[in-house]
């Protein structure tokens, strides 16, 4: 063994050494001399102190909307409710399909193995059922997807719509 290696294990076993001490020696004897009450007091001190800081460092604009946060609202201002959320269907699979979706390819991603096509915004691997149902991924191609559709046994090519 070179000069260098003995200090390296050296310093490896008195380390081993000191944390077997602080461990196993010192921890038990700090811990009989501090108890629970002690720690729950310190605890309650410094939520106190919290407490207090925040009380003198608050605006009249933060102690309102502190207020105001857990009451419910009355409308969601997020949510447009003016008019009703329709889907438009339309048939773009096939004219003699009686499935009226419109299915749009977006996007294609390859990790490895795995091929995720984007149709109608959504990420879908092959043999996943879209979400309008009755219509399946077949088949995943960078240039085209081919779905089948359960209802008429049949599969339509889908190809990628660059925008």
């Amino acid at each position: 063994m070179s000069k260098r290696e003995k200090i390296i294990i050296s310093l490896m076993v008195l380390s081993l050494v000191y944390g077997f001490y602080i461990f196993y020696i010192e921890a038990p004897a700090k811990k009989e001399s501090m108890g629970t009450s002690s720690k729950l007091e310190a605890l309650n001190q410094f939520i106190t102190h919290v407490a207090e800081l925040t009380k003198e460092s608050l605006s009249e604009i933060d102690s309102y909307i502190i207020e105001k946060a857990p009451t419910q609202w009355a409308k969601d201002p997020m949510l447009s409710a003016e008019s009703k959320f329709e889907f438009e269907a339309e048939d773009s699979l096939a004219s003699a399909s009686s499935l009226k979706v419109k299915i749009i390819y977006t996007g294609y991603i390859n990790m490895g193995k795995k091929s995720l096509a984007i149709l109608n915004g959504l990420e879908y691997e092959e043999g996943d059922e879209l979400e309008q149902g009755g219509v399946f991924v077949r088949k995943i191609f960078p240039e085209r997807v081919i779905v089948e559709v359960k209802s008429e046994k049949k599969e339509i090519t889908i190809p990628l719509e660059e925008t």
